[in-house]
Protein backbone atom coordinates (compact mmCIF):
# COMPACT_ATOMS: atom_id res chain seq x y z
CA UNK A 1 0.00 0.00 0.00
CA UNK A 2 1.68 3.62 -0.76
CA UNK A 3 1.42 5.54 1.79
CA UNK A 4 0.62 9.01 0.39
CA UNK A 5 -2.57 10.09 2.06
CA UNK A 6 -5.18 13.05 0.70
CA UNK A 7 -4.56 16.10 1.51
CA UNK A 8 -7.37 17.88 3.29
CA UNK A 9 -8.24 21.40 4.34
CA UNK A 10 -11.00 24.14 2.71
CA UNK A 11 -11.20 23.61 -0.99
CA UNK A 12 -9.99 20.79 -3.49
CA UNK A 13 -6.79 20.36 -4.71
CA UNK A 14 -5.12 20.07 -8.03
CA UNK A 15 -2.04 19.17 -8.49
CA UNK A 16 -0.01 20.02 -11.34
CA UNK A 17 2.95 18.31 -12.52
CA UNK A 18 5.34 20.46 -15.16
CA UNK A 19 8.97 21.83 -15.05
CA UNK A 20 7.68 24.92 -16.61
CA UNK A 21 8.70 27.86 -14.02
CA UNK A 22 5.79 30.66 -15.52
CA UNK A 23 3.67 28.78 -18.20
CA UNK A 24 0.79 30.70 -19.61
CA UNK A 25 -1.74 27.58 -18.17
CA UNK A 26 -0.61 27.99 -15.24
CA UNK A 27 -1.15 31.83 -14.92
CA UNK A 28 -4.69 31.06 -16.59
CA UNK A 29 -5.24 28.21 -14.25
CA UNK A 30 -4.45 30.14 -11.04
CA UNK A 31 -6.67 33.45 -12.19
CA UNK A 32 -9.47 30.60 -12.21
CA UNK A 33 -9.06 28.33 -9.57
CA UNK A 34 -10.69 30.03 -6.99
CA UNK A 35 -14.05 30.80 -8.74
CA UNK A 36 -14.40 26.72 -8.95
CA UNK A 37 -13.47 26.51 -5.08
CA UNK A 38 -10.03 24.85 -6.43
CA UNK A 39 -6.57 24.90 -4.43
CA UNK A 40 -3.90 24.56 -7.40
CA UNK A 41 -0.64 23.64 -6.69
CA UNK A 42 2.40 23.39 -9.18
CA UNK A 43 4.99 20.40 -8.68
CA UNK A 44 7.96 19.52 -10.35
CA UNK A 45 9.27 16.26 -11.01
CA UNK A 46 12.91 17.17 -10.40
CA UNK A 47 11.70 17.33 -6.43
CA UNK A 48 10.01 14.34 -6.11
CA UNK A 49 11.96 10.93 -4.91
CA UNK A 50 9.85 7.66 -5.19
CA UNK A 51 10.83 4.82 -2.63
CA UNK A 52 9.15 1.44 -3.87
CA UNK A 53 8.75 -1.14 -1.43
CA UNK A 54 6.27 -3.90 -1.37
CA UNK A 55 3.02 -2.85 0.55
CA UNK A 56 4.83 0.30 1.41
CA UNK A 57 5.82 2.36 -1.23
CA UNK A 58 6.06 6.32 -0.38
CA UNK A 59 6.21 9.43 -2.17
CA UNK A 60 8.32 12.03 -1.13
CA UNK A 61 9.09 15.57 -2.39
CA UNK A 62 11.21 18.56 -1.47
CA UNK A 63 12.36 15.31 1.44
CA UNK A 64 8.51 15.21 2.96
CA UNK A 65 6.16 12.68 2.53
CA UNK A 66 4.12 13.95 -0.30
CA UNK A 67 -0.07 14.18 0.58
CA UNK A 68 -1.49 12.56 -2.42
CA UNK A 69 -4.43 15.45 -3.91
CA UNK A 70 -8.20 14.91 -4.88
CA UNK A 71 -6.55 15.42 -8.73
CA UNK A 72 -3.23 15.02 -10.15
CA UNK A 73 -2.91 16.41 -13.42
CA UNK A 74 0.45 15.77 -15.72
CA UNK A 75 1.46 18.81 -17.82
CA UNK A 76 4.32 17.00 -18.81
CA UNK A 77 3.05 15.93 -22.48
CA UNK A 78 6.01 15.43 -25.08
CA UNK A 79 8.95 16.33 -22.49
CA UNK A 80 7.45 13.08 -20.29
CA UNK A 81 10.62 11.39 -18.99
CA UNK A 82 10.54 7.91 -17.56
CA UNK A 83 10.62 9.20 -14.40
CA UNK A 84 8.35 11.56 -14.51
CA UNK A 85 5.85 8.73 -16.01
CA UNK A 86 6.88 6.87 -12.68
CA UNK A 87 5.41 9.55 -11.03
CA UNK A 88 2.11 9.69 -12.50
CA UNK A 89 2.03 5.94 -12.01
CA UNK A 90 2.69 6.08 -8.28
CA UNK A 91 -0.35 8.69 -8.13
CA UNK A 92 -2.40 6.43 -10.11
CA UNK A 93 -2.11 3.52 -7.32
CA UNK A 94 -4.05 6.17 -4.82
CA UNK A 95 -8.07 4.74 -5.30
CA UNK A 96 -9.35 7.79 -4.60
CA UNK A 97 -6.93 10.17 -6.75
CA UNK A 98 -8.73 11.44 -10.19
CA UNK A 99 -5.24 11.32 -12.47
CA UNK A 100 -5.67 13.31 -15.81
CA UNK A 101 -4.12 12.01 -17.97
CA UNK A 102 -3.23 8.38 -17.42
CA UNK A 103 0.45 7.45 -17.96
CA UNK A 104 -0.16 4.70 -20.45
CA UNK A 105 -1.97 7.45 -22.32
CA UNK A 106 0.54 10.01 -22.25
CA UNK A 107 3.03 7.65 -23.25
CA UNK A 108 1.56 7.00 -25.82
CA UNK A 109 0.86 10.28 -27.25
CA UNK A 110 4.56 11.07 -26.58
CA UNK A 111 5.43 7.81 -29.19
CA UNK A 112 4.59 9.56 -32.14
CA UNK A 113 5.01 5.72 -34.28
CA UNK A 114 2.92 4.27 -31.53
CA UNK A 115 0.37 6.97 -31.33
CA UNK A 116 0.10 6.99 -35.39
CA UNK A 117 -0.11 3.12 -35.63
CA UNK A 118 -3.12 3.51 -33.38
CA UNK A 119 -5.01 5.87 -35.48
CA UNK A 120 -4.23 4.56 -38.59
CA UNK A 121 -5.48 0.89 -36.96
CA UNK A 122 -9.19 3.06 -35.62
CA UNK A 123 -9.57 4.14 -38.98
CA UNK A 124 -8.22 7.85 -38.38
CA UNK A 125 -6.87 9.46 -41.43
CA UNK A 126 -3.49 10.32 -40.74
CA UNK A 127 0.01 10.95 -43.23
CA UNK A 128 1.59 8.09 -44.46
CA UNK A 129 4.41 6.88 -41.93
CA UNK A 130 7.25 5.80 -42.03
CA UNK A 131 10.50 4.72 -39.68
CA UNK A 132 13.24 5.59 -40.92
CA UNK A 133 15.91 2.68 -39.72
CA UNK A 134 19.02 3.14 -41.40
CA UNK A 135 20.55 5.12 -44.47
CA UNK A 136 20.51 2.54 -47.18
CA UNK A 137 16.33 2.40 -46.89
CA UNK A 138 16.12 6.39 -47.29
CA UNK A 139 15.57 6.70 -50.98
CA UNK A 140 12.92 3.41 -50.68
CA UNK A 141 11.19 5.16 -47.73
CA UNK A 142 10.69 8.66 -49.59
CA UNK A 143 8.68 6.99 -52.17
CA UNK A 144 6.99 5.03 -49.97
CA UNK A 145 5.43 7.82 -48.67
CA UNK A 146 5.00 10.47 -51.50
CA UNK A 147 7.79 12.52 -51.48
CA UNK A 148 9.89 14.46 -51.99
CA UNK A 149 9.00 16.58 -50.31
CA UNK A 150 8.21 14.98 -47.18
CA UNK A 151 7.90 15.59 -43.32
CA UNK A 152 10.59 14.43 -41.08
CA UNK A 153 9.89 14.05 -37.45
CA UNK A 154 11.76 13.04 -34.11
CA UNK A 155 9.65 10.26 -32.20
CA UNK A 156 9.00 12.58 -29.70
CA UNK A 157 8.50 16.60 -29.86
CA UNK A 158 6.81 19.06 -28.86
CA UNK A 159 5.61 22.71 -29.58
CA UNK A 160 6.64 22.50 -33.17
CA UNK A 161 10.62 21.24 -32.29
CA UNK A 162 11.90 17.91 -34.28
CA UNK A 163 9.86 18.94 -37.26
CA UNK A 164 11.14 19.49 -40.77
CA UNK A 165 10.24 19.84 -44.46
CA UNK A 166 12.94 18.08 -46.27
CA UNK A 167 12.19 19.52 -49.99
CA UNK A 168 14.67 17.01 -51.76
CA UNK A 169 16.44 13.61 -51.28
CA UNK A 170 19.62 15.84 -50.53
CA UNK A 171 17.61 17.77 -47.78
CA UNK A 172 16.22 14.60 -46.48
CA UNK A 173 19.71 12.85 -46.04
CA UNK A 174 21.34 15.47 -44.54
CA UNK A 175 18.40 16.00 -41.56
CA UNK A 176 18.88 12.16 -41.02
CA UNK A 177 22.32 12.25 -40.90
CA UNK A 178 22.26 14.60 -38.15
CA UNK A 179 19.35 13.12 -36.10
CA UNK A 180 21.29 9.93 -36.49
CA UNK A 181 24.40 10.94 -35.66
CA UNK A 182 22.68 12.28 -31.80
CA UNK A 183 20.99 9.22 -31.48
CA UNK A 184 17.93 10.46 -32.15
CA UNK A 185 15.14 8.18 -34.08
CA UNK A 186 13.06 10.09 -36.91
CA UNK A 187 10.33 9.58 -38.88
CA UNK A 188 9.52 10.27 -42.41
CA UNK A 189 5.85 11.28 -43.22
CA UNK A 190 3.55 12.09 -46.34
CA UNK A 191 3.49 15.90 -47.12
CA UNK A 192 0.04 17.33 -47.80
CA UNK A 193 0.32 20.51 -49.47
CA UNK A 194 -3.29 21.53 -50.22
CA UNK A 195 -2.82 24.11 -47.24
CA UNK A 196 0.99 24.76 -46.61
CA UNK A 197 1.86 26.66 -43.71
CA UNK A 198 -1.52 25.52 -41.92
CA UNK A 199 -3.08 23.29 -39.17
CA UNK A 200 -6.35 22.96 -37.47
CA UNK A 201 -6.12 22.64 -33.18
CA UNK A 202 -8.85 20.83 -31.53
CA UNK A 203 -9.25 20.88 -27.96
CA UNK A 204 -11.35 18.13 -25.79
CA UNK A 205 -12.27 17.77 -22.23
CA UNK A 206 -13.84 15.07 -21.13
CA UNK A 207 -15.34 13.63 -24.13
CA UNK A 208 -16.52 17.29 -25.37
CA UNK A 209 -14.91 20.15 -27.80
CA UNK A 210 -14.38 22.98 -26.92
CA UNK A 211 -13.72 24.64 -30.63
CA UNK A 212 -11.11 24.65 -33.05
CA UNK A 213 -8.80 27.00 -34.35
CA UNK A 214 -6.86 27.16 -37.47
CA UNK A 215 -2.67 28.32 -37.17
CA UNK A 216 -1.22 30.18 -40.24
CA UNK A 217 2.68 29.73 -39.93
CA UNK A 218 4.82 32.98 -40.36
CA UNK A 219 6.34 33.89 -43.73
CA UNK A 220 8.85 31.30 -45.24
CA UNK A 221 8.21 28.72 -41.98
CA UNK A 222 5.63 25.60 -42.52
CA UNK A 223 5.52 24.98 -38.97
CA UNK A 224 2.15 26.35 -37.97
CA UNK A 225 2.88 26.43 -34.24
CA UNK A 226 1.86 29.47 -31.66
CA UNK A 227 5.35 28.73 -29.84
CA UNK A 228 7.16 29.84 -33.66
CA UNK A 229 5.20 33.06 -33.79
CA UNK A 230 2.05 31.26 -36.14
CA UNK A 231 -0.99 33.59 -36.39
CA UNK A 232 -4.49 32.41 -34.98
CA UNK A 233 -8.17 32.73 -35.94
CA UNK A 234 -11.49 30.29 -34.74
CA UNK A 235 -12.13 27.90 -37.20
CA UNK A 236 -15.90 26.90 -37.62
CA UNK A 237 -16.66 23.69 -36.34
CA UNK A 238 -17.95 20.48 -38.37
CA UNK A 239 -19.37 16.96 -37.83
CA UNK A 240 -16.26 15.48 -39.19
CA UNK A 241 -13.69 17.61 -37.09
CA UNK A 242 -15.67 16.73 -33.94
CA UNK A 243 -15.94 13.23 -34.68
CA UNK A 244 -12.18 12.94 -35.70
CA UNK A 245 -10.97 14.79 -32.66
CA UNK A 246 -13.18 12.99 -30.04
CA UNK A 247 -12.07 9.63 -31.74
CA UNK A 248 -8.42 10.23 -31.90
CA UNK A 249 -8.20 11.74 -27.68
CA UNK A 250 -10.83 8.29 -27.38
CA UNK A 251 -8.31 5.90 -29.59
CA UNK A 252 -4.89 7.30 -27.18
CA UNK A 253 -6.83 7.29 -24.08
CA UNK A 254 -6.42 11.04 -23.59
CA UNK A 255 -8.97 12.93 -20.82
CA UNK A 256 -7.97 16.44 -22.29
CA UNK A 257 -6.42 17.04 -25.40
CA UNK A 258 -5.03 19.04 -28.13
CA UNK A 259 -5.47 17.27 -31.45
CA UNK A 260 -3.64 18.47 -34.73
CA UNK A 261 -5.62 18.18 -38.25
CA UNK A 262 -4.64 19.56 -41.70
CA UNK A 263 -6.46 19.48 -44.73
CA UNK A 264 -6.08 16.89 -47.17
CA UNK A 265 -7.84 16.49 -50.65
CA UNK A 266 -10.24 13.85 -48.92
CA UNK A 267 -10.99 15.96 -46.05
CA UNK A 268 -9.13 16.36 -42.32
CA UNK A 269 -6.00 14.18 -41.03
CA UNK A 270 -4.57 13.80 -37.77
CA UNK A 271 -1.48 14.74 -37.58
CA UNK A 272 -0.45 14.58 -33.80
CA UNK A 273 -2.43 14.58 -30.62
CA UNK A 274 -0.80 16.09 -27.62
CA UNK A 275 -1.42 15.26 -23.65
CA UNK A 276 -0.68 18.74 -22.18
CA UNK A 277 -1.84 21.34 -24.74
CA UNK A 278 -1.08 24.73 -24.44
CA UNK A 279 -3.93 27.12 -24.87
CA UNK A 280 -3.12 30.54 -24.81
CA UNK A 281 -3.17 30.97 -28.53
CA UNK A 282 -6.91 28.99 -28.55
CA UNK A 283 -8.22 31.31 -25.84
CA UNK A 284 -7.38 34.42 -28.00
CA UNK A 285 -8.54 33.14 -31.03
CA UNK A 286 -12.00 31.30 -29.82
CA UNK A 287 -12.67 33.43 -26.93
CA UNK A 288 -13.19 29.88 -24.67
CA UNK A 289 -12.24 30.39 -21.27
CA UNK A 290 -10.24 26.96 -21.85
CA UNK A 291 -8.64 26.77 -18.13
CA UNK A 292 -11.91 27.13 -16.62
CA UNK A 293 -13.47 24.25 -18.98
CA UNK A 294 -10.55 22.49 -17.77
CA UNK A 295 -10.96 23.22 -14.19
CA UNK A 296 -14.59 21.84 -14.29
CA UNK A 297 -13.56 18.66 -15.69
CA UNK A 298 -11.02 18.21 -12.88
CA UNK A 299 -13.33 18.91 -10.32
CA UNK A 300 -16.14 16.66 -11.72
CA UNK A 301 -13.54 13.99 -11.25
CA UNK A 302 -12.73 14.22 -8.07
CA UNK A 303 -16.38 13.17 -7.26
CA UNK A 304 -16.91 10.42 -10.39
Amino acid sequence: MNTTTRTTGSGCNVAFLSSEKKPYSRIRFEEESAALGLNVSWVDPQHFDLLIEAGASKTFYRSRAYRTPAAFVARTGSDTTMFARAIIGQMESQPDAAIINSSEAIMTARDKLLAHQKLASAGIPCPRTVLARQPSDVAKIVRIVGGPPVILKLLSGTHGKGVMLGRDMDEIQAALETVWALNQTLLIQEYIDKAPGTDIRVLVVGGRVLGAMKRTAKLGQFRANVHQGATVERFPMTEELEWLALRAAEVIGLDIAGVDLIESDDGFAVIEVNSAPGFEGFERATGCNVASEMLAYMRFRMYH
